[in-house]
């Protein structure tokens, strides 16, 4: 099975309950996009024509067709259009976007490259899913600054190696990084200390932390805090992403009455459920689980499982503290659903694949709440 093919393979669209009017504080812009990510098209709309900082609701894959909304205190009534996006002026609110004008994501994705049975597997499940939902995991991608397999950066500023950290920031490359970037790692990976010829092949975000470097030696503490905002809480939200779904894991294993089947992602495995008892249905739709922190709290059945996770991490919650001392950079407490039910869930009939011949393809749509993942649902339908 193939997903994100083509970018209209997966599309994906932002449900907001906010509506522009004729005058505000804020300009409310929609941001159509494909081959960008979230993050990457704001810095260079940012860079390029001079908006001052955005607020955004999420962050949409590089390989998909998405369509956001973004604010920002400065005004542009022009639309933007250049390769692979297009932004658009809507007219005015009186706030900047919050976590709390996110609906929810709706999504159409195309299934390709399926053999009969593998499309047949995913229409006998569609009636279990649409009843009991699925863990609400965390995938892949919410923890890409990991997917060179050598460690969670956030975990290297816990322990405050800084040199470490950084090695993962600068000279640690992945198969999924772009070329400019690769090329930067593999250089640095072979001539760590070598800023000056780095800064000359490296992108323009990386070039504040090896100019800094390049003036002020090795004082790596100080070198980290010249990364990105916006990256660092990534760097931070990906570790906790990854404990969160452990805690998820063998919180579920703990249930009884359960069957469990395994499905492998790239940090690990995770395990799903087909079918629940009614009484743990419906307690796990209403359970929400923190991300761990020091000030999170969770309920007596959850705490040891996650001291147990935490302790296979050779960590206690109290250590999750960095000492960067920058504003806003910590581990902060975010309560997330258990598990999620898909709405609106319809699965066209298995038609035949024109871009893999003797295939079969599948188009399915549904909407998701804020924070699941269209790609989780995906990893349920397949068991």
């Amino acid at each position: 099975m193939k997903i994100k093919v083509k970018p209209d393979d997966f599309y994906v669209e932002e449900k907001i309950n906010v509506f522009p009017k004729k005058k505000g504080k804020f300009a409310l812009y929609r941001l159509e996009k494909t081959y960008w990510n979230t993050l990457d098209l704001i810095h260079y709309l940012e860079e390029r024509y001079h908006f001052r900082k955005f607020q955004r609701l999420g962050l949409k894959d590089r390989y998909s067709h998405s369509i956001q909304y973004l604010t920002n205190s400065w005004v542009r009534k022009e639309p933007i259009t250049e390769k692979n996006f297009s932004l658009q002026f809507l007219g005015f609110i009186d706030e900047p976007l919050r976590n709390e004008n996110l609906l929810g994501n709706f999504f159409r994705i195309t299934l390709r490259d399926l053999k009969k049975e593998e499309g047949e597997k995913i229409l006998l499940n569609l009636p279990s899913v649409k009843e009991f939902g699925f863990p609400n995991y965390y995938d892949e991608q919410r923890m890409g600054e990991a997917r060179h397999k050598e460690g969670f950066l956030a975990k290297m500023l816990i322990r405050s190696d800084y040199e470490s950290a950084l090695r993962l920031y600068l000279a640690t490359p992945s198969p999924y990084d772009e070329k400019r970037v690769k090329k930067m790692k593999v250089f640095l990976k072979e001539n760590w200390g070598k800023w000056e010829e780095a800064e000359t092949i490296a992108p323009k975000e990386y070039q504040p932390v090896l100019r800094f470097l390049k003036e002020k030696g090795n004082d790596y503490k100080s070198a980290v805090k010249k990364i990105r905002r916006n990256l660092l809480t990534l760097f931070i939200n990906s570790y906790q992403a990854y404990l969160w779904n452990e805690i998820l894991r063998n919180f579920l294993k703990g249930l009884p009455g359960i069957e469990l089947f395994p499905v492998a992602y790239r940090y690990g495995e995770l395990l799903f459920y087909k079918e629940l008892p009614e009484g743990i249905r419906d307690y796990l739709s209403n359970l929400s689980i923190s991300s761990p922190a020091p000030r999170a709290e969770f309920p007596p059945d959850l705490s040891p499982i996650v001291e147990e996770v935490l302790k296979k991490e050779g960590l206690k919650v109290s250590d999750l503290k960095l000492k960067l001392k920058m504003r806003g950079i910590y581990f902060k407490p975010y309560l997330r659903k258990a598990i999620t039910i898909p709405q609106d869930l319809e699965i066209s009939g298995l038609e035949e694949d024109e871009i893999y011949p003797g295939k079969m393809k599948l188009r399915i749509n549904f909407f998701l709440p804020p924070g699941s993942y269209a790609t989780v649902l995906i990893k349920r339908l397949t068991i």
